[in-house]
């Protein structure tokens, strides 16, 4: 029971779900922004290869953060193709008769709409500017000058760097199911469009097919006589539409 709920709200209600494990994320963010770093199971020998070592990880870190906002941009493109085909796909309901099919198939277009708008607003929480720990030189600002200030001890910057580092592991978890959760919306927009068209198509079939013809041509021809010698014919044709509504048929008997 627990797998096939958690795959509903993963895989049919995406941006609920990324919502709620974000808000754990978040929450777990604030909290170790308190935590210590306890450095005692390495001495003081080898703080500089930790130092290099973590340095590079958060350089990967910012690498994947760029890599995750260039996949949101791409579903944003995704998305503005996939209006397009939407408003085409409105051009083409207006040429087609209003029945049951049409309605069940606003309702699936009206559903494929909202996962479109619920993608974009979850690619572009995706996009939005928030907080990243980066390594920069410290410089403060006095009234006339810029000051740099001095380099911390390998022990005390090699915590800071680890502190950094295990915050920015939280922030990328928040941007991935933001991007994820946009990437599940989109696909089940795209999804629930194409059953639209679909039954938009068999819809116009069915009809059509069940439609009685109400449209008749009748072929005639005109003759003319021209000083009692010359014989024209002239073809014509005309179209006959009738609608017969409540129609009543009197059967008498004969005496």
């Amino acid at each position: 029971m627990s797998k096939i709920k958690y795959f509903i709200f993963q895989h049919i209600f995406p941006g609920f779900y990324a919502t709620y494990v974000n808000t754990i994320v978040s929450k777990n963010y604030d909290k170790q922004q308190s935590f210590e770093v306890d450095l005692t199971s390495i001495g003081t020998v080898n703080e500089k290869d930790y130092i290099k070592q973590v340095k590079a990880d958060l350089k990967e870190q910012h690498d994947r953060k760029k890599i995750i906002e260039d996949k949101a941009k791409s579903l944003l493109f995704i998305i503005a193709v996939s209006i397009t085909a939407i408003t085409f796909s409105l051009n083409y309901l207006n040429s087609l008769a209003f029945n049951l099919y049409q309605i069940i198939a606003l309702v699936f277009l009206g559903m494929s709409i909202l996962y479109f708008v619920w993608g974009v607003v979850r690619a572009l929480q995706t996009l939005n500017i928030r907080q990243f720990n980066i390594i920069q030189v410290e410089v403060a600002i006095t009234d006339q000058n810029y000051k740099l200030s001095a380099k911390k001890s390998d022990t005390d910057f090699l915590k800071e760097l680890i502190r950094s580092k295990q915050l920015n592991d939280l922030i990328n978890i928040r941007l991935s199911n933001y991007t994820y959760a946009s990437f599940n919306l989109i696909r089940n927009g795209i999804i629930i469009f194409v059953a639209f068209f679909t039954l938009t198509i068999c819809g116009s079939y069915f009809s059509k097919k069940n439609k009685t013809k109400d449209i008749y041509n009748i072929n005639k021809e005109i003759q003319l006589k021209i000083n009692d010698s010359i014989n024209v014919n002239i073809p014509y044709t005309f179209e006959l539409k009738f609608d017969i509504q409540n129609l009543e048929i009197e059967k008498k008997e004969n005496k």
